[in-house]
């Protein structure tokens, strides 16, 4: 073996282990000769398979990415202001090479310099093959475009040299597998019931974010989960936990719950640091508390516009969570036209099969409400107060068919002077302002008790004849004088 293979062997021991084991492996088909020896090739090829998550002994071929740039740059030595590429088919071309390559993931400096030949190669199917590569030194680096594939922390620039030594053997084709950090989608659910079933009561809704994990030592400079509220909610409370330790508003996130935005403290972020040091799996769990405000025209509030973004990367969430509400418009009559006031009414959630009881319940009610002056029913605690806004359905896997909800009407208190009929009914709340109930409940007037005929009914009668025999007199009175000037 000559004196140059040695060096060479020599030098690139370390690298071969240290430098590849960030981004890879490198493999060969079958032994070949030094660059220097006789059958040796004269080129080389340099193939990388561009995966997704931390870097492991065994990548898994389901986590290639593809439209990853890579850009590989032909390294050289400065000499007399000129940058002549590294041959390291000669002796000298692996001096001191060792003190490059310890530099990575630097790009080359001091007596090194990078050529102006580039070669740019984007990952199909997670693999890019740079051909035809003379023997020498490159530096790898992942370029601008990531392919949309949301990465979050690129794969550290570094050396290879074509050949490479391994094991006794050399390389000419060389293989590697850099991973990259992603940031994988957040996603959302809504609890199953509301916390109230009138407008103004609360919904919560759970979002899950993954937390990435970072290449090269790095550290979060960015942390920040947004929930773009639809106009129907508004912002009341929130619970943030990493993987179920309760995290501390004001020390480790601020809230701003007009965005409505969570976003990392420097306190908060080093708890990510430190999270992600133990486990590849974090997890931020936020649970959202929102006040519904009002009733659409049709109903369906989707909660759509949420991401997480790491140290510039954000990635919005796919799975949409909806909350449905509906109306119930009530109002009091006495069966002729005439509006009632005073009439009270309450509702029940009908929990058991849509079923309404005979019977008032003693508790439970949703909602107590009077008849104004024009026989609208105004329900006490709520905004507005007519129509009644009721929640129908919550949905975590996408929107519902035709989702509806039973509740219980009952007339509790009867105006004075109209009949206190028992008044049960079951009414079926759909969607939206525009397919309100409009429910309209009768009490005729009692009746009267029979009077005498001298009474005051029997005066009237006598009064209504005596008005009427006082017109016959004076017509015959007026017919009788038209017959005497007649006669005369």
């Amino acid at each position: 073996m000559t004196g140059p293979t040695k060096l060479a062997r020599r030098t690139l021991a370390a690298f071969g282990v240290a430098a590849l084991a960030v981004v890879g492996v490198a493999s060969a088909a079958t032994a070949l000769p030094g660059p220097d020896q006789p059958g040796a090739p004269t080129s080389g090829s340099l193939t990388v398979n561009k995966y997704k998550g931390a870097p492991t002994p065994t990548p898994n071929p389901a986590d290639l990415l593809s439209g990853v740039e890579f850009v590989v740059t032909p390294v050289g030595t400065l000499e007399g202001g000129t940058c002549t590429a590294i041959d390291t088919a000669t002796f000298d071309g692996w001096a001191g090479l060792d003190a490059l390559f310890a530099t990575a993931p630097a790009a080359p400096a001091g007596g090194y310099c990078l050529l102006p030949t580039q070669t740019v190669e984007e990952t199909a199917n997670g693999t890019a093959t740079f051909e035809d590569l003379d023997l020498g030194v490159y530096y790898v680096q992942e370029g601008a475009d990531n392919g949309n594939n949301n990465i979050v922390s690129k794969v550290p620039s570094f050396y290879v040299s074509i050949p490479l030594p391994s094991s006794n053997d050399w390389i000419y084709d060389v293989v590697t597998n850099p991973k990259n950090a992603v940031v994988n989608q957040p996603s959302k659910t809504i609890s199953e019931a509301p916390g109230g079933v009138v407008v103004g009561s609360t919904v919560t809704w759970n979002l899950t974010v993954p937390v990435p994990v970072l290449n090269n030592d790095e550290l979060f400079t960015q942390a920040v989960i947004t929930d773009v509220l639809h106009a129907s909610l508004s912002y009341t409370s929130s619970v943030l936990t990493l993987n179920g330790t309760p995290l501390v508003e004001g020390a480790d996130y601020t809230v701003d719950g007009a965005g409505v935005t969570w976003t990392f403290t420097p306190a908060g972020r080093a708890k990510l640091d430190a999270a992600a040091a133990d486990t590849t799996a974090d997890v931020i769990a936020v649970q959202l508390v929102t006040r519904v405000d009002e009733v659409t025209a049709d109903g369906i509030v989707p909660n759509e516009d949420y991401s997480s973004t790491f140290n510039g990367t954000t990635v919005p969430g796919e799975v949409t969570p909806y909350t449905y509400w509906g109306q119930l418009h009530v109002t009091k009559n006495d069966g002729a036209g005439t509006a009632l006031q005073g009439a009270e009414f309450q509702v029940f959630d009908a929990a058991v099969a849509g079923v309404c009881p005979a019977e008032v319940p003693a508790t439970g009610a949703v909602a107590t409400g009077t008849s104004d002056a024009a026989g609208v029913v105004q329900w006490a605690g709520v905004t507005p107060t007519s129509p009644l806004g009721l929640w129908v359905a919550n949905s975590s896997d996408g929107p519902l068919v035709d989702p509806s909800h039973v509740y219980c009407v009952y007339e509790t208190a009867v105006p004075a002077g109209y009949t206190a009929q028992p008044f049960t009914t079951a009414q079926t709340i759909t969607p939206g302002s525009s397919n309100a109930v409009v429910l309209a409940v009768s009490n005729p007037q009692v009746q009267g008790p029979d009077l005498p005929l001298t009474g005051a009914g029997g005066t009237l009668a006598m009064t209504v004849g005596g008005l009427a025999l006082i017109g016959v007199g004076v017509g015959t009175v007026v017919v009788t004088r038209r017959r005497r000037r007649t006669a005369a």
